[in-house]
């Protein structure tokens, strides 16, 4: 009998010997790593050999749609891709929304394991249990929306859902996304470089299955009274009449707008890169996701000029601040024009947006000369500078082949004082948050197990800045209207270590961040809510408190995946920038991260883990994590007690 939620099965397709197969899910493992990314997590730390090439046949890549996906849940059409990164070399899960997550579980699956890499350019063709490995042909080397409509015709289903690479997957740019639904990105950490790696160009899928469900009754109590408390949530207005970049003005506001390549917090020009200038003269409509109400996507559209580009998803704040004030530019035309080239090529909006700014720098300070970058001049607030570097990082032409391997990598073939201008944590360049502005940003960034992420979990300038708990007051979060965002002490510690816990319950259940972000308990939709409507589902009697352990043991088993591959305390270390330099002008103008060791110190205190940053065994112990500390020992990691 399948277990209500889920779908039941896992795909396995080998591509070397185009070998499919189905395993049932199990519900112990089910339960205990909440399926979804979590349970991917577990099968990858099980299947990976220690020290593989990301980019090599032994990595795998995991898609997987989580319990959530599929049911009527608000915020319910996710899905992951997770496996080892080819830009970090470490863990990494990178969300996507849409409908391609939901279409999986209605074919039957739960996740789809790749394996190996095939003979010849491919794609997967998965309607309900038939699965079939095609040739890619006319689609190989075409951007997304035409490979798509290639696709389609080819099966001739064209109300299947495909998650497929661009060209910059193909040509292994290790911050290549994966692409569902014309717009939605699995974008960071570069998943989409892996499928390019394995000679995958799209998985497509269509599927008429049901999603079983054990209450029904209980099931509709559940959803209806989680719509409730999103439609009466403050949030509700922002996402849905502005979406994400609303946070353009209140993070410049705040001093926290990452610009000038991190050198300041404030913009001057913020206005130009606004919401309200994207509303106003670009906005087509707005478009949801499945079983989403906030329909937070801006569809846009340039109908003329140097900049025309056809309607399409427009940026978000992250690519608005990368490619905007990040860089001194306030055309809001350019931005959208090179968020539009990363969306049709595949690449991470983010970290293309930080390559540019990294590479401007390097040119201004002689790191880098006119010899390298083929007689383009490279120079802040130019918006051909950021349209022009991106077409080249996608296609790795010129500089931009060097700019496509990502900022360590960069800096290391730059060599002299390069890599102190880099701003990552373990490879995984910043995204658009002042890490010095909001202390907690910081810890996050250093202790993210992707690496410099501020949204993987929880936001967690939430409580500082906007005095927002989401909820999570019972589960240890201190009171935000005693934290002050500037303050380095224990108490940002705490929130970053109840942000990551909780938030991993969000991820592996398969739901979309924005929904869970509230003022409080009584709206949005908390841990609680999330264990009424899982209880429902499938029947189990679970509670938020399980939960919460559950997203704890989460969070350490990928932190146990990156400590078998050499993680320690000196790769939870941020930029040397954040740490030494102050900002300049606005709000936050002096202001640097002063505190951090003793802050990460804290914050390995709170988790269990040693000095070092590793797992103690009674932590593993207490979370069930026993096979794990076991595989550990057994890579020769030293455990304390």
């Amino acid at each position: 009998m399948v277990l209500g939620g889920f779908a039941g099965d896992i795909l396995r397709i080998n591509l070397k010997n185009r070998r499919t197969s189905k395993e049932p899910l199990k519900e112990d493992q089910a339960r205990k790593y909440l399926g979804g990314s979590g349970l991917a997590t577990k099968i990858l730390f099980d299947e990976l050999k220690l020290g593989i090439d990301p980019l090599g046949p032994e990595n795998k890549l995991i898609l997987t749609a989580g319990v959530m996906a599929g049911t009527l849940c608000e915020g319910g059409g996710s899905w992951q891709a997770v496996t080892k990164s080819p830009l970090t070399g470490i863990w990494a899960g990178s969300r996507s929304g849409g409908f391609f997550g939901p279409e999986m579980k209605y074919a039957g699956y739960d996740m789809i394991i790749l394996e190996e890499k095939a003979e010849q350019p491919s794609y997967l063709w998965i309607r309900n249990d038939q699965v079939e490995i095609k040739d890619a042909g006319d689609a190989w080397g075409k951007p997304v929306p035409e490979a798509e409509a290639i696709i389609k015709e080819d099966i001739g289903e064209y109300e299947a859902r495909l998650a497929l690479i661009g060209p910059a997957g193909e040509k292994l740019v290790r911050f290549a996304a994966i692409v569902n639904d014309g717009c939605r990105v699995a974008g960071r950490c570069g998943v989409g470089a892996i499928m390019g790696s394995k000679n995958v160009k799209a998985v497509a899928v269509r599927g008429t299955k049901d999603v079983k469900v054990n209450d029904p009754d209980a099931c509709k109590k559940a959803l209806v009274d989680m719509e409730n408390a999103v439609q009466s949530n403050p949030m509700y207005k922002l996402y849905a009449y502005d979406g994400t970049p609303a946070y353009t003005g209140s993070l410049a506001s705040f001093g926290a707008l990452p610009t000038w390549h991190d050198r300041s917090g404030y913009f001057d020009k913020w206005e130009n890169v606004s919401v309200d200038t994207l509303r106003r003269n670009y906005l087509v409509k707005t478009r949801a996701c499945q079983a989403c109400s906030y329909a937070c996507e801006r569809y846009t559209e340039i109908k003329s000029g140097l900049y025309r580009t056809p309607p399409h998803g427009g940026p978000e704040y992250e690519t608005i601040d990368l490619m905007g004030p990040f860089l001194k530019i306030d055309n809001l035309e350019a931005i959208q024009r090179a968020s539009y080239v990363c969306n049709t090529y595949g690449m991470d909006t983010i970290s293309t947006g930080y390559m540019i700014a990294f590479a401007i720098e390097c040119f201004e300070k002689g790191l880098i000369t006119l010899k390298e970058t083929e007689g383009m001049k490279l120079t802040w607030g130019n918006p051909e500078t950021l349209v022009n570097l991106t077409e080249k990082i996608a296609t790795r032409q010129g500089i931009g082949d060097l700019l496509a391997e990502g900022v360590v990598r960069f800096a290391e073939k730059i060599g002299k004082s390069a890599i102190d201008l880099a701003l990552h944590v373990k490879g995984l360049e910043m995204p658009g948050h002042s890490p010095r502005a909001l202390k907690e940003m910081a810890l996050q960034y250093g202790t993210c197990n992707r690496g410099a992420c501020h949204i993987r979990y929880y936001w967690v300038g939430s409580p500082s800045m906007f005095k927002q708990t989401h909820g999570l007051e019972a589960y240890g979060l201190p009171d935000p209207t005693n934290i002050n965002p500037l303050d380095e002490t224990k108490e940002k510690s705490r929130i970053v270590v109840v942000n990551q816990n909780c938030g991993n319950v969000h991820e592996a259940l398969g739901t979309c961040l924005f929904h869970t972000s509230s003022p409080n308990a009584e709206t949005g939709i908390t841990i609680k809510r999330f264990a009424v409507l899982l209880s429902a589902l499938t029947g189990w009697r679970i509670d938020d408190l399980e939960l919460v352990k559950a997203g704890e043991r989460l969070f350490n088993l990928e932190r146990a995946f990156n400590v078998r591959e050499g993680i320690r305390r000196r790769d939870d270390i941020i930029a040397k920038r954040w740490r030494t330099e102050k900002l300049i002008g606005g709000p936050t103008d002096g202001i640097r991260v002063e505190n951090y060791e003793q802050m990460l110190s804290w914050y390995y205190e709170l988790r269990g883990w040693d000095e070092n940053g590793v797992p103690r065994k009674s932590k593993l112990m207490e979370l069930g994590l026993d096979d794990v500390m076991s595989r550990l020992e057994t890579s020769g990691t030293t455990l304390m007690d």
